[in-house]
């Protein structure tokens, strides 16, 4: 574990912990993306949960293994991320998944935002101040689950604006952008994309679990709500 830089208290910058099994990436993260703050870095949860230190967001690598392997005593995947919502804190995942169904049950768990490792930097910091201010990540990670949920019929109530500015930023469009295509100002696009990324998370902390098999498409029994 890095120790906490004390110096660091007063940067203006998002505070975040690293928690990850690799030591590259626990050695690299801050290197990679200077428009955050690393005050600590964990290779598990259960590190952290035994020396914790204050910070707005932890950047959380979805499999974790312990320095034998993964046993039943390691937290990783949901367990992870409720432990970590326990403690108070918000949580952006940091990983290579990218099914559906398994984004689904991260953000139904608490997690408030998934960042690919593939993405480009300036992509995590996005995600990570926005959940600092108490918002919903929604990166091209998550875009195509968005998606499919409205196609397939879940009650995620978007409003046709919402939809529009939902598929269109996580694609890569500037604001400005969108908003000259949709006739309304940055702020007014910002504000549908705000609320669609909200609309999606209560619906996956509310559905059931086989409310969201029908809706991602999966057999019966393929989500495991105690997982």
């Amino acid at each position: 574990m890095n120790e906490p830089l004390g110096a660091r208290d007063a940067s203006p910058l998002p505070r975040v912990v690293v928690i990850d099994d690799s030591t590259v990436i626990r050695g690299g993260f801050a290197t990679v993306h200077p428009g955050l703050d690393v005050v600590a870095t964990y290779a598990s949860v259960e590190e952290f949960e035994d020396a914790p230190v204050d910070c707005d967001v932890v950047v959380l690598d979805l499999l974790l293994r312990g320095p034998h392997g993964v046993s039943s005593s390691t937290k990783q995947g949901r367990a992870a991320i409720r432990a970590l919502r326990d403690l108070g804190r918000p949580v952006c995942l940091y990983t290579d998944e990218r099914r559906a169904i398994v984004l689904a049950l991260c953000l139904r768990a608490g997690a408030s935002g998934v960042v690919h490792k593939s993405d480009p930097p300036h992509v995590a910091v996005r995600a990570v101040e926005d959940i600092r201010l108490g918002q919903v990540a929604i990166t091209q990670s998550l875009v195509g689950l968005t998606e499919l949920l409205d196609r397939r019929g879940a009650s995620l109530d978007l409003s046709p604006r919402q939809r529009q500015v939902i598929s269109a930023r996580p694609r890569g469009r500037h604001w400005a952008d969108i908003a000259a295509s949709l006739f309304i100002s940055e702020d007014t696009a910002r504000e549908h994309y705000r609320a669609a990324c909200l609309k999606l998370r209560d619906y996956l902390q509310h559905a059931s679990p086989g409310d969201i098999e029908r809706a991602v498409g999966t057999a019966p029994g393929d989500v495991l709500d105690e997982a």
